[in-house]
């Protein structure tokens, strides 16, 4: 069997440093300068403006100084464990670091500008914010993302493959002439979950802070997110399917007559896809919800379909034997 020498690993949490780097430095900024003007800032905060720059909602000020760390805090931990999770996928993990980085520089810096404009008014709806303060905020948030990117670094060594015999394919399930087989199972993405979780809760603040519209996308990435968490695949006599648990639609279907061989393995979804959901990478793709053991199935066109899911080589040797059975079926028609 092939074997396959992965790259050296970069120690502990070098790359996901900058993320982190840059929300404390933005989390304590933003509480250094609501200290000093703390004085000077109403019991109620202008946070919520019209397109023009016009106040029309306010927070409290006490709740703000608290929201707004957790926000650039929470975010931060999220973006570093993911870039940590991927450091062995170079391009995957340079980008987590960069948008982890940027996203802490932009609220850093929006936040305070925020704060600055609220200070030395007693009437909150008397605040002007115009939209070139979110601007320079996004720009400080780019420039905080290149260099996240750049300090991230690239793996010291890329990954070879060692000559050997070829993988082999699973073993076939025994299965009599008019035997019906059905295997079937859920599998669940905690990357998928995490995300819809981290998406329904920021809907409310992102509707409180900035505008009810910005929560709509926001809204859409949770329910979306949350409604392919978890799939169901099932392997029988019409082939592969993978279908969402919760709706169904949209389905993946991959029939009898096109599985040239099926397999098993583990997957990384990060290292291997550079993510989780519905993927693609090279002459393979996939639903590919979490790391670990995953169905392999390759086409007779020669591409591969990757599936994550528990018990995978009892699924690769269900399809194969089935397959066969279907072949076996096809040339005896054909001889008749």
């Amino acid at each position: 069997m092939a074997r396959t020498i992965r790259p050296d690993r970069l120690p502990g949490w070098r790359r996901p440093a900058p993320v982190l780097a840059a929300a404390v430095l933005a989390a304590g900024g933003f509480l250094a300068v609501f200290a000093a003007v703390h004085d000077r800032l109403p019991t109620e905060l202008a946070t919520h403006f019209t397109a023009d720059g016009t106040a029309d909602g306010v927070t409290g000020r006490g709740a703000f100084a608290v929201f707004v760390p957790l926000l650039v805090l929470g975010q931060a931990a999220l973006f570093a464990v993911l870039g940590h999770r991927a450091r062995g996928s170079t391009t995957t993990a340079r980008l987590l670091t960069a948008t982890g980085a940027g996203t802490a520089a932009f609220l850093g810096h929006l936040m305070v500008a925020l704060t600055l404009a609220n200070a030395g008014g007693d009437d909150p709806h008397a605040v002007h914010f115009p939209g070139w303060h979110a601007a320079l905020a996004l720009a400080t948030g780019v420039l905080a993302g290149a260099l996240g990117y750049a300090l991230a670094g690239t793996d010291p060594a890329a990954s070879r493959t060692a000559d050997g015999p070829p993988p082999t394919s699973a073993d076939r399930l025994p299965l009599a002439p008019r035997e019906h087989l059905v295997w079937s199972r859920t599998v669940d993405s905690p990357g998928l979950w995490g995300i819809g979780a981290v998406s329904a809760l920021a809907t409310v603040p992102l509707s409180a802070l900035v505008s009810p519209w910005a929560l709509l996308p926001t809204l859409a990435t949770g329910v979306l997110a949350a409604a392919t968490a978890r799939v169901r695949v099932t392997a029988d006599a019409r082939g592969l399917t993978v279908t969402p648990a919760l709706l169904p639609r949209p389905r993946l279907h991959v029939p009898l007559a096109q599985i040239a061989a099926a397999d098993a393995g583990q997957v990384s979804a990060l290292k291997d896809f550079g993510g989780w959901g519905y993927r693609a990478r090279g002459d393979r793709s996939g639903i590919v919800l979490r790391s670990g053991p995953a169905l392999s199935v390759r086409r007779a066109s020669g591409r591969t379909l990757v599936v994550t899911v528990d018990d995978a080589s009892t699924a690769a040797a269900a399809l194969n034997a089935l397959a066969d059975r279907a072949r076996s079926r096809t040339d005896e028609d054909d001889e008749n």
